[in-house]
Order: structure tokens, then C-alpha cells, then sequence
């Protein structure tokens, strides 16, 4: 199969073929290989088979081969799997692996390809940055949320006395540790309100309690309303102040087919088969 998927690479990409609206084909496409239920199957229907089912695999790999252009060492990464793979293998997972991967090989190879995409999703970060940036308005900070306003104001009244901010929101019972962390307009985890917050100034340090109000329903259908009291501590508005810790969380983050859209893009991948272009296009926008 390895075999037939390079030929199908080299047919995608040869050169001195036509442009796109041009079909590539076997010479000795009508040779019948097989047969059966009264109908003779040739290596040009296999080959058109091919180009449907092997979309993914042929864009896996080109997208593999433009990150090694972004990766320095690639036996960092490889020690990483096998020791991974070491790791699983002591602890009796072997079998669960094969049975969803197929082989120990295979998970290994599916493991090198995330994290070769995971390097190409941080420089696509990078390359992108300020776009990014101007769109996420990211923002440094740690948020404590209380189960009462009077929690809340204490830990306020702490900060101003002179305890640090996590320290302030543990003693006065926050649901959570606050961490410092960033956060991105579009965060799922930050409330309304909060956004609101954040979006309605340029203020630093500590925020005045924000107030959020949620009804939901118990189980004897009753609206119930629950209501959290948040705090925070915004650290920097600043990305160039954090930019590496935005450019590894906005990776993480970021989406597989955007990045793929982007390289694919950038690298400007040619087709002479209007079949395959077809077909690769209509699942990656950046080839088009």
C-alpha cells in the first residue's frame, strides 16, 4: 500500500504535466485486475478508487514534509514516541494500542505527525502574530470567583492591605486557585460579564466584583439562580510582554485545518489531476 500511495504522491505533483482541467491516467489503465459479481474492475478503476480514499494521507503527508522544514531536530521528537511508547509498554497498554492504532508502529508514526503539527501550528502563530493578536486581544490575568459578595469584597480589602492576589482569594474561600494565565476574547471559560469587563477599559490590577447570575433548573423543574462573584487581577494588556507564552497557548488552540489551509497555501502545491484537486479542495480551502 506504501507503494501505491508514493506512485499516487508522484502522479499528484509530477512535473511537465498539464495545469488544472487535466486528468492523469495509467497506461495501462484498462489492464483488468481482478473480477467479480459479472463485472471486470482495471487498474484505472483502483486508481480512481485511490485518489477518493487517499485524500487525507496525501495532504498528511505533504503537510509532514513543509514541518520539517520548521523542525530542527526530529530525534528530539522520535525519542519522545519510542519513550512514550516504552512508557505505555511497561504499563501493559500495549494491547489496547495496537487494537486502535493497528500497530506500535503506527501509533508511533501518528504521534511524530501531531507533534510536527503542533511545531507547525507555532510558527503559523508566529508568521501570523499580529493579525492573531488584534483579533484574540489577549490578556494576562488571574481571576478568582466567590460564592457570596462578601467573600469577594474581602479578598479585595486583603489585596489593599497587602496580600498578594492568590493568596487574598484562597483565604476567603475562591472556588479556585487563581493562576495567571492568558486569556483570549473569545475564551469560553470567561463569562459574559467578565468580557464585558475587559472590553470596557484598559485598567490594570485589580477589577471591582464582577457580578454573574445564572438560572438553571433542579430536578424538581424549578428556576434556580446561581450567582458567582468574580475578581481579577489583570498583570498585562500587553502581548509583546508574554508573547511567547501567547504564541504556545494560541497553538494549542489553534485549528488543525487552519494551519493546514495556511502551509498548504504558503507552499503553493500544484495539481495536475483535476480529480484530486477536486477532492483535496473541497476539504482544504488554503489549496484553492
Amino acid at each position: 500500500m506504501k507503494k501505491i500511495m508514493i506512485v499516487l504522491f508522484s502522479l499528484l505533483l509530477i512535473a511537465g504535466c498539464a495545469g488544472r482541467n487535466s486528468y492523469s491516467s495509467l497506461s495501462d489503465g484498462k489492464d483488468v485486475i481482478f473480477t467479480g459479481a459479472d463485472k471486470s474492475y482495471t487498474k484505472e478503476d483502483l486508481y480512481k478508487s485511490l485518489k477518493v480514499s487517499s485524500v487525507d494521507a496525501i495532504v498528511n503527508d505533504i503537510i509532514r514534509n513543509i514541518a520539517l522544514k520548521y523542525v530542527e531536530d526530529l530525534s528530539e521528537i522520535e525519542k519522545e514516541a519510542d519513550d512514550l511508547i516504552a512508557e505505555y509498554t511497561d504499563q501493559g497498554y500495549e494491547s489496547y494500542i495496537i487494537a486502535y492504532y493497528g500497530s506500535m508502529e503506527a501509533f508511533r508514526e501518528s504521534y511524530i505527525s501531531n507533534m510536527l503539527l503542533n511545531e507547525l501550528a507555532k510558527e503559523y502563530v508566529t508568521e501570523k502574530y499580529d493579525d492573531l493578536v488584534a483579533e484574540d486581544k489577549p490578556v494576562k490575568m488571574q481571576i478568582a470567583s466567590f460564592a457570596t459578595m462578601e467573600e469577594a469584597e474581602k479578598c479585595l480589602e486583603d489585596c489593599n492591605n497587602g496580600s498578594t492576589f492568590d493568596m487574598a482569594a484562597l483565604n476567603n474561600n475562591s472556588n479556585e486557585a487563581p493562576q495567571s494565565s492568558i486569556y483570549s476574547d473569545d475564551d469560553s471559560s470567561l463569562v459574559y460579564e467578565v468580557k464585558e469587563y475587559l472590553n470596557s477599559n484598559d485598567s490594570l490590577g485589580l477589577s471591582p466584583v464582577i457580578v454573574y447570575a445564572n438560572t438553571t433548573t433542579d430536578d424538581e423543574g424549578n428556576d434556580v439562580e446561581e450567582v458567582t462573584y468574580y475578581v481579577l487581577n489583570v498583570e498585562s494588556r500587553d502581548p509583546a510582554e508574554f508573547k511567547d507564552e501567547y504564541i504556545e497557548n494560541a497553538a494549542m488552540s489553534a485549528s488543525a485545518d487552519d494551519v493546514k489551509d495556511y502551509f498548504l497555501n504558503k507552499h503553493q502545491i500544484k495539481f495536475y489531476d483535476q480529480d484530486l484537486y477536486d477532492l483535496v479542495t473541497a476539504q482544504y480551502e488554503g489549496l484553492k
